[in-house]
């Protein structure tokens, strides 16, 4: 299991590296982008603020991190791209495979089939955005020419291998291990966060209740029983989005996490466990990697599973968000 980082400035690699950092993941946004389609079409799941927007800057981080023996993977995971849009994303990726880019983490078909026709020996990570979520899908990836599966958070531990077990060991695969979450599944969602904010994450709806048919007024019961299911999904979403992106009084980012189920994580054959937060600010990244490296240590110097989770939940220190249920993405 290797501990896969987010990153978005080459200043980020040594302090991020040497705290455990095994794997980075990075957006690059060069400005002919912004010009052809604006920053309000995203390139990848981020806004370009996490994104690097410079060639010279991201050639700088790549190199920086192989100085270390660390790879780097370029985000292009916009859950699709129009025709108009493959042309530049396919100069962009050229451009960036030639800084040593180890793997690009892809959503739309269309484009993994034409990477591989302009760059043959460009490694595919299928982003979890693709929603890679039986065996049938994941052998559909692996014929064109994926290497790497990025599990759904949707997925539970379960079905993840069962996937594994019938799609083989020919392939990687990636788990989501800390911050941030979807409520839906997110490969089948097509809007952004943008300056808007999430809907799903919007706790402000202007909604009344109704009968299936409109035509009867609720019962003061059913209205009461409907207000407390809309309390707890609140309260999910709440959780789910980082908590309202805090921290612990010890500075640890709260959210969604996997750590208790690192040792089952492993006894699948997890290859990578991904913490998200690419626009995060540098110490949340730190901090987060430091959380996994030091669970992950324990699980590689032979703690048990009761041990292992023992030392999360006291590392977390937030034993009231842990009990709930509703930080964990495994539960």
């Amino acid at each position: 299991m290797k501990i896969l980082a987010p990153i978005s400035r080459a200043e980020e690699v040594e302090m991020l590296v040497e705290s455990g950092a095994e794997e980075f993941y990075v957006g690059y946004i060069p400005m002919q982008w912004l010009r052809h389609f604006t920053a309000g079409v995203w390139m990848n799941r981020r806004s370009p603020q996490a994104s690097i927007p410079t060639i010279e800057e991201y050639a700088q981080l790549v190199g920086q991190a192989h100085s270390y023996g660390v790879p780097v993977f370029m985000t292009l995971n916009a859950p699709y791209y129009t025709a108009d849009q493959l042309p530049l994303l396919l100069e962009i990726a050229k451009e960036a495979h030639s800084c040593g880019t180890d793997a690009f983490i892809i959503s739309d078909i269309a484009l993994m089939i034409a990477l591989k026709e302009r760059i043959p020996d460009a490694t595919i990570h299928v982003s979890s955005l693709a929603t890679p979520t039986n065996s049938q899908s994941i052998r559909l990836y692996q014929e064109l020419g994926a290497s790497r599966i990025i599990f759904p958070r949707s997925l539970s531990l379960e079905e993840m291998k069962e996937v594994i077990d019938a799609g083989g060991r020919d392939l990687e695969y990636e788990v989501f291990i800390l911050n941030d979450g979807c409520v839906y599944e997110e490969g089948f969602c097509f809007t952004t966060h943008n300056q808007v904010g999430a809907f799903c994450a919007s706790s402000n709806w202007d909604f009344r209740f109704m009968s299936a048919t409109g035509k009867k007024e609720l019962s003061s019961r059913e209205k009461e029983a409907l207000q407390r299911h809309l309390n707890d999904y609140h309260e999910f979403v709440w959780f789910t989005h980082s908590c309202g992106c805090s921290v612990s009084d010890q500075g640890i980012p709260l959210g969604p996490c996997g750590l208790c189920s690192l040792p089952k994580i492993r006894d699948m054959g997890i290859d990578s466990l991904k913490i998200v937060g690419r626009e995060a600010h540098p110490l949340r990244k730190l901090v987060s990697v430091q959380l996994v490296s030091a669970v992950v240590r324990a699980i590689r110097n032979g703690m048990d599973e009761a041990e292992v989770q023992k030392k999360a939940r006291q590392l977390r220190n937030t034993p009231e968000f842990c009990h709930s249920g509703y930080m964990c993405y495994y539960r």
